[in-house]
């Protein structure tokens, strides 16, 4: 989750939110909503479903392809307001579509990166998933909100009720932990095992499963190295890639929860990794994505 308290004006709901507006000649506008920010400045994840959003304006209107791997590469903090979208292509092929894009606010750059999109149903050489994590099923969108000091990992008729000071994004989404404890709790992993975070994610609302929502939940959960720490942190992503690995229509998948687990084996020189996978409650693999940030005290 990249490097924010609570949003000055009512947040927006996640289609209004990550909205972007045609400009002509690859140029898009979108209009950052801090109510989705993660401690100090716009989320990850939710600047790179903006990008989604614009990238799939530009290169696949028809709706012919599919986004495969987005990469992006976060130059500073994106704060509220008007943000400035530049998609190229780079090249059209028979079944692969590069394209660059790149964002500003202000004339100042903010983040940079690339994107492939293909053909639906490549012809496939072979063909091998990974299982998903044993979890409990998810609660029931209309189900409550349980405080922190109540939660259990196999509570499967509540939501999180997250703490008033917690970044404002996850307010906007409701979360059921599985994977993993509390953040800042001093936990250190066993012996040859890794920090790890993650459960299910649901918006309030009914939302299809498209790739700008999966985009958001590749970095809506708190990062799986806060547990270790006795202390607050902050984790600003330095890139993050996407590899969306489900046949996702321009329509999305029909609405349900997503399973997010997120692991980071290596945290050293003020840097921290975090891979993650993205299931369907029927275990479909929808993404993985990994990502860089500095890991650095909260002072």
């Amino acid at each position: 989750m990249s490097s924010f308290g609570e949003a000055e004006t009512p947040p927006r709901s996640f289609d209004a939110a990550t909205a972007v507006q045609p400009l002509g000649d690859g140029r898009f506008a979108a209009d950052v909503d801090l109510g989705w920010a993660a401690p100090t400045a716009a989320n990850g994840g939710y600047l790179a479903a903006i990008v989604v959003r614009a990238l799939l304006a530009h290169a696949d209107p028809a709706g012919e392809l599919r986004l495969r791997s987005l990469t992006l590469h976060y130059l500073r903090p994106a704060g509220a307001g008007e943000l400035e979208l530049l998609v190229e292509t780079v090249r059209s092929g028979r079944r692969i579509t590069t394209v660059r894009v790149s964002a500003s606010q202000a004339g100042r750059d903010v983040l940079a990166g690339l994107a492939a999109l293909a053909v639906p149903d490549l012809p496939a050489a072979g063909t091998w998933l990974p299982a998903p994590p044993a979890a409990a099923p998810a609660p029931p969108r209309e189900a409550p909100r349980l405080a922190p000091a109540d939660w259990r990992r196999d509570d499967d008729a509540h939501w999180l009720q997250v703490n008033e000071s917690a970044p404002a994004i996850s307010h906007r989404v409701q979360l059921a932990p599985r994977f993993g404890g509390i953040p800042f709790s001093g936990r250190a992993p066993r012996e040859g095992e890794s920090p790890q975070a993650g459960g299910w994610i649901t918006l309030p609302a009914p939302h299809a499963v498209d790739a700008a929502y999966v985009a958001l939940c590749s970095d809506v959960w708190w990062p799986p190295g806060f547990e270790p720490l006795d202390r607050p942190a902050v984790a600003p992503t330095i890139d993050l890639t996407i590899h969306f690995r489900a046949d996702i229509p321009p329509a999305g998948l029909p609405d349900q929860a997503v399973l997010g687990w997120y692991r980071s084996s290596t945290a050293q020189d003020g840097l921290v990794e975090e891979d993650g996978l993205l299931f369907l409650g029927d275990g479909t693999l929808l993404a993985h994505s990994r990502q860089l940030a500095i890991f650095m005290p909260l002072d």
